[in-house]
């Protein structure tokens, strides 16, 4: 295969969209901007899952095709006999894509590369987490574990999800056929190198978002603007809402500030501490004075999330982020730095964490600030789009070219001709 100038690349991209707008979407439309504005051709084919509340028997639809879709591959197929892209790259495949799509592509001598947004590759919830907490039961093909402890609190759900993860593992879709695999953090590799994914075919590529400067002003506010905490996200027991609210319980001087849709089960907003304050839903400007305002960001999430943007949003900010020393959390909220960690599940520990910020302005803008340079000097679109064509570059597969050769190329003991 004839070797790609930098400025002509055609990458497809493939994404399941889940019921409402996440991470991974945003993500999506970031790489896609980025790699456009380097010159090259993006397409995107993209299904989303509220497509199945109109569907007829949407869910059982969904079931088969999560296993296997010929329309999905019909359509790439399609897509790739019209557009003929140099690269393929992965999301989110469930359910209606299908990682059926994958053998079909590789086929095609295209090379695929798969971001790794969560563990889904071996936990069916991609969480690792279900009502009792964090959970690796279904680690080293016991997929049917799902099923057993009921993770999705729906039993036909459950059983979905552990026959479509078993499924695609028997039937080799990503270790087989996806080229590189784009971890977020060293520890999300590890996870997947412990699992079975070879590991000279994962690499760990961080997210990224634009430095502030190049969209709005850079305003992030000085010490003696900021007051209290600010919490956003889902106000439910895995993201550790009812963690955040005990700390305020135990802070009473300090004002804290919740944004997310509240789980009932989870959160009463009826009985918040008086120095706590729900905001509802926020966004875009709100979302960004809320961050210039608050003295840091609260983080007590009880999973093990991939790379939470939220981090670098607060970090665009200048606003020092309060995280859990949990999964790979501690690779980008690093203690002293740019923020402040405590142990999972521990309010009394968060609530010290609190206290540290807010009773020392110096602190809270000395983290602040050198959280800004680590976005500069690790996190920014440049610093992505530079490792990224570096990864690519090594992984590009020739069409007649077999698994075995092409996982040769990625040892260094073979090219292809």
């Amino acid at each position: 295969m004839a070797a790609i100038a930098p400025y002509d690349m055609k990458i497809l991209q493939l994404h399941n969209h889940y019921g409402s707008h996440s991470g991974e979407s945003t993500v999506l439309d970031a790489h896609a901007g980025i790699l456009k504005s380097h010159g090259h051709d993006v397409r995107a084919y993209t299904r989303s899952s509220v497509e199945l509340e109109r569907m007829r028997f949407g869910r059982a639809r969904a079931f088969f095709a999560a296993l296997y879709n010929p329309a999905s591959i019909r359509k790439v197929l399609d897509l790739i006999d019209s557009f003929s892209p140099d690269l393929v790259h992965i999301h989110n495949l469930f359910p209606l894509l299908s990682p059926s799509v994958l053998p079909a592509i590789a086929r095609k001598g295209i090379p695929i590369v798969m971001t790794v947004h969560n563990y889904r590759l071996v936990c069916p919830n991609g969480l690792f987490f279900n009502g009792d907490g964090i959970c690796e039961r279904c680690a080293g093909g016991n997929e049917w574990q799902c099923l057993r402890h009921n993770c999705e609190a729906a039993v036909l759900k459950s059983l979905g999800y552990s026959v479509r993860n078993t499924w695609a593992r028997i039937a080799g879709y990503y270790s087989r056929h996806v080229d590189a695999f784009l971890c977020l953090t060293e520890f999300q590799k590890r996870k997947i190198v412990e699992n079975g994914i070879p590991e000279r075919r994962c690499h760990v590529l961080p997210n990224f978002i634009q430095p502030i400067e190049e969209h709005e002003p850079a305003d992030s506010g000085t010490a003696d603007d900021r007051d209290g905490l600010f919490f956003i996200g889902r106000l439910n027991r895995q993201k550790g809402a009812d963690i955040v609210i005990e700390a305020a319980r135990r802070c009473p001087r300090i004002r804290f500030s919740l944004a997310g849709d509240p789980d009932p089960l989870c959160v009463d907003l009826g009985a918040l501490p008086s120095n706590t304050r729900w905001f509802g839903v926020v966004d875009g400007i709100e979302k960004s004075s809320m961050f210039r305002k608050s003295r840091a960001l609260l983080f007590a999430s009880r999973s093990y999330e991939g790379f939470p943007m939220v981090f670098l949003e607060a970090m665009q900010h200048g606003t020092p982020v309060i995280a859990p020393r949990l999964a790979g959390y501690p690779e980008i909220v690093r203690d002293g730095e740019n923020g402040l960690l405590f142990d999972p599940e521990d309010p009394e520990g968060l609530a010290g964490a609190v206290r540290k910020i807010c009773g020392d302005p110096a602190v809270a803008e000395r983290l602040g600030l050198r959280g800004r340079k680590m976005l500069e000097d690790e996190y920014g679109s440049d610093i992505w789009y530079r490792q990224y064509m570096e990864l690519i570059g090594g992984i590009r597969r020739n069409p007649s070219s077999s698994p075995d050769t092409v996982e040769a190329c990625h040892a260094g003991i073979a090219r292809p001709p």
